[in-house]
């Protein structure tokens, strides 16, 4: 009797302790790609529930800070014929990002 008891006792444990875990959902992510450099290399924007986002580039990623979208623009160290002066192809690049990143986290909430 006290071993049914004992086991009846374990099987409810673990039924409660599967129903609190098994119902949470996954974290969803979305990611967006887009080419960069006229078109020769492509940057990728991730995000998680349209909150946590980052890029990716050539196997690292980079976070959605304005310190990593500038460690990003340095790496991809290209320029672009859409933009005549210097600032004007870094802020179109980062105009670029910024806009992948915005797509990444509509899809990624919704």
């Amino acid at each position: 009797m006290k071993k049914g008891l004992l086991l009846l006792t374990l099987l409810f444990i673990g039924g409660a302790a599967l129903l609190t875990t098994g119902c949470e959902e996954d974290a969803k992510e979305a990611c967006e790609q887009d080419m960069f450099c006229d078109g020769e290399v492509a940057v990728t924007a991730c995000c998680t529930d349209g909150e946590d986002c980052y890029f990716t580039y050539n196997g690292k990623n980079y976070p959605d800070t304005t310190e990593g979208i500038e460690d990003l623009i340095a790496d991809l160290n290209c320029t672009t014929t859409k933009a005549a002066a210097e600032e004007d192809k870094h802020s179109f690049i980062y105009a670029q990002l910024e806009s992948l990143v915005k797509i990444a986290r509509l899809k990624s909430s919704n």
